[in-house]
């Protein structure tokens, strides 16, 4: 049903995707080709008081070890914590994981920092992220007074939707010259927080698909402005995530708005 990626799912790390498809396609291939799954995430009701649940606007598992990111000497807003062996579907970038929290700089939010190291957090980012292997050992985490304005909202999952690239991405997929993906209602990408599928982007591809690296990045989430939780920190944007693929500990944000 989601083509080459969804067998691919659970394995090993990506090693390369097929090779890009020339000429123009008859509908049904463009759509396998265009085709990813992904597994959008609701933030409806509030947060309840397990801890091991995914939430927006509140992070309530660390390391006993770790201490409150901060930035300048003010502590990270805590936006949200994503527990990934209750997700129905996983790109295959974080098969290795079990845990993902974000924290983020308020004022700071529409320009981040472009690239953290989760292996050598800079104090000097604007947001921070941190993967977790097991949910062993993990303990509810000492909060500093953040300020967070944030109303915690429980993360429930939706059901694993088909999502579609839009014409910034395609061109990783098929030969955009000779087919448009705009010519198709079914062609739509899912505009909600999610894991997986295709960022839908609002200027360009995002800035980790045209500028030199040494890395591969693989996107893994979307995450979109969250109103029940009070979060507007995108503008009339949202934030895209992605991880390296040769340097697992290294993790890119872009965010892009209209």
């Amino acid at each position: 049903m989601f083509g080459w990626l969804k067998n691919m799912m659970g394995g090993a790390r990506l090693s390369g995707a097929p090779p890009i498809p020339r000429g123009p396609l008859p509908e049904q291939a463009l759509r396998q080709a265009l085709e990813r799954p992904c597994a959008p995430i609701v933030f409806d009701r509030p947060a309840t008081i397990d801890p091991f649940t995914s939430m927006f606007g509140a992070i309530r598992l660390s390391r006993k070890d770790e201490v409150w990111p901060e930035y300048e000497g003010t502590p990270l807003w805590p936006l949200c914590q994503i527990n990934l062996t209750q997700a129905p579907i996983l790109p295959q970038s974080l098969s290795d994981l079990a845990l993902l929290t974000v924290f983020i700089s308020p004022q700071h939010a529409m320009a981040p920092t472009q690239i953290i190291n989760t292996a050598k957090p800079d104090p000097n980012a604007t947001w921070a992220l941190r993967s977790y292997t097991t949910l062993d050992l993990l303990t509810i985490p000492k909060q500093p007074a953040h300020g967070s304005t944030l109303s915690p909202r429980l993360g429930e999952w939706a059901d694993i939707t088909a999502d579609y690239a839009n014409h910034d991405v395609a061109g990783q997929v098929v030969d955009t010259t000779e087919n448009d993906v705009y010519g198709y209602e079914w062609c739509k990408s899912v505009q909600q927080t999610k894991l997986g599928g295709w960022p839908l982007t609002a200027q360009s591809e995002p800035w980790w698909d045209y500028q030199k690296s040494r890395d591969t990045w693989d996107f893994v989430m979307q995450i979109e402005n969250e109103p029940n939780a009070g979060w507007h920190g995108w503008g009339d944007g949202v934030a895209f995530i992605a991880r390296s693929r040769q340097r697992p500990h290294l993790w890119a944000i872009d965010v892009q708005f209209t």
